[in-house]
């Protein structure tokens, strides 16, 4: 492939991405203390940066780099001609990417890419479950807040597995899916009744919606967190309930990093189709 890709940072998903790359034919290279980082967006097309792109806003998310690359000098150097795929962006950073003009795209953003990502992500949630509880998910009744991505496979595996499984949602029609698809669905009005006779609630929803009267309820209950920051659960108001909260963040790269590599390179391909590169 006449594409040349520079690497810069990420975890292992990047590093196992880097080596599907290779074996497809591209050319990659991965940034690192040795290399100036004008030297190194000289000679290549392409730059990749990993989920997410940065944690702070001003660098370059890059653990295996000594010296911090800043977003500002990568964009600055970037220019015009190269294109930039990092995932989960934040505003600040497409922003100073439209100063310089650089051309990007958000790859966690896209569809396909969410879709797949909630299947190691509904695995290494109900491993964690196994891992946590004193009984069998079989028989355990099973609370999932909020039902998209995550949420409807989350539901199907659980079922599989022979929880009881009950969806809470605030959509009307999100209530009457999980319903026909065969589980009973609650209203967030109905789940502090609901939580206290449950072994374990999975949240989806990025909000704040396990409070602290919710907690009181949930004595027994082993609360797992899935959604991306700020999460939605009262983490102070669990301590003092007494209530086990896992936030489990990052589950694809933790659990299953060479099948998340694979989601990601499917996805730039794609990208690259739709581009023309």
């Amino acid at each position: 492939m006449d594409i040349n890709i520079l690497i810069i940072g990420g975890d292992s998903r990047i590093d196992y991405l880097m080596h599907q790359l290779v074996c497809d034919g591209y050319k990659v290279k991965k940034f690192s203390d040795s290399d100036t980082l004008k030297g190194a967006l000289d000679n290549c097309d392409v730059v990749l940066l990993g989920l997410p792109a940065s944690r702070d806003d001003k660098t370059v998310d890059a653990p295996n780099l000594k010296e911090s690359v800043l977003i500002k000098d990568l964009m600055r150097l970037m220019g015009e001609n190269k294109l930039l795929l990092a995932g989960k962006m934040s505003e600040r950073m497409k922003a100073v990417a439209d100063v310089f003009s650089v051309k990007w795209v958000d790859y966690f953003m896209r569809e396909e890419l969410e879709i797949l990502n909630a299947i190691p992500t509904c695995e290494g949630a109900i491993q964690i479950a196994m891992e946590e509880l004193p009984v069998t998910i079989h028989s355990s009744k099973a609370i999932i807040t909020g039902y998209g991505r995550i949420g409807k496979i989350l539901a199907r595996e659980l079922s599989c597995l022979g929880a009881d499984v009950v969806v809470c949602a605030r959509k009307i029609s999100a209530r009457a899916q999980a319903r026909a698809d065969g589980f009973k669905a609650i209203d967030f009005s109905e789940l502090k009744e609901n939580i206290a006779d449950s072994t374990v609630l999975f949240n989806t929803v990025p909000h704040m919606v396990i409070d602290r009267s919710i907690l009181l309820e949930a004595k027994g209950t082993l609360i797992i967190d899935l959604a991306s920051k700020p999460g939605g659960v009262d983490m102070e108001a669990a301590r003092d309930a007494g209530v086990d909260v896992v936030w489990a963040l990052g589950l694809p790269g933790k659990v299953a990093p060479v099948t998340a590599a694979n989601i990601i390179k499917e996805t730039i391909y794609n990208i690259f189709n739709e581009l023309g590169e």
